[in-house]
């Protein structure tokens, strides 16, 4: 059962990661065009928006750095500011946090029980963010301009780091017929996955479920599901 509610959690945690993509890819077509006809400046913000600065900022269950690590949001994600206390910007209404026998299931390291103390009551959790990592001002894009693959996977996280892996994994993918280009535009690249590890990526081809899903390891380039 655990493992059940393990994969669930993974699942939903893929989805809300994806929606985030594609809003963001939303909003970075709706700038643009904006700009362009001279209604929006690159230092204004979308209204009531915050935006990442860093590579990863921690979301945890309570305003300090102690409670429960719930997940990261990535560089440039959007985030709505809820409430601000001290440091923390919370950015979630509260959600279910799945407790099982005194534990949020949801929790991915950190403090995981169901108290007060860790931000989580009636079985519910809200997510914190501290307010250094986060703007009114988007960062750049660092897929800006891209072009050929490095287009086909310019929305990915982390994508100014491993541009070249992303690419050329894309490009095999494609080649023996896994994917298609129309798969990576429509996903917008590879997501660092929250369940395998550091340096480990995902994206769907072919569909949304489980069984579509494709991983990449950057560190030796390879891909299996």
């Amino acid at each position: 059962m655990m493992d059940e509610r393990k994969t669930l959690g993974d699942t939903i945690s893929h989805l809300t990661r994806i929606a985030q993509m594609r809003r963001n890819r939303r909003i970075s077509v709706a700038m643009a065009m904006l700009t362009l006809a001279g209604f929006y400046s690159d230092s204004a913000s979308a209204a009531g928006e915050l935006w990442v600065t860093t590579d990863r900022a921690d979301r945890r269950t309570c305003p300090s750095a102690h409670c429960g690590l719930a997940g990261q949001l990535m560089f440039r994600e959007a985030a709505t500011p809820l409430e601000k206390r001290g440091e923390w910007v919370r950015v979630t209404k509260p959600y279910s946090a799945s407790c099982v026998n005194g534990n949020s299931e949801y929790v991915k390291s950190g403090p995981k029980a169901c108290s007060r103390e860790n931000g989580i009551v009636n079985g519910k959790l809200s997510e914190w963010v501290e307010s250094r990592n986060l703007s009114q001002v988007r960062p750049p894009d660092p897929g800006a301009g891209a072009t050929g693959d490095d287009k086909l996977v310019s929305g990915s996280d982390d994508y100014g780091t491993y541009r070249t892996q992303f690419a050329q994994a894309a490009r095999a993918l494609i080649a023996d017929g896994t994917c298609t280009e129309d798969d990576f535009n429509e996903m917008g690249g590879w997501m660092a996955s929250t369940s395998q590890g550091k340096g480990k990526y995902f994206t769907y081809c072919g569909g949304m479920s489980v069984q579509n899903r494709v991983y990449l390891d950057v560190k030796t380039g390879q891909t299996g599901k």
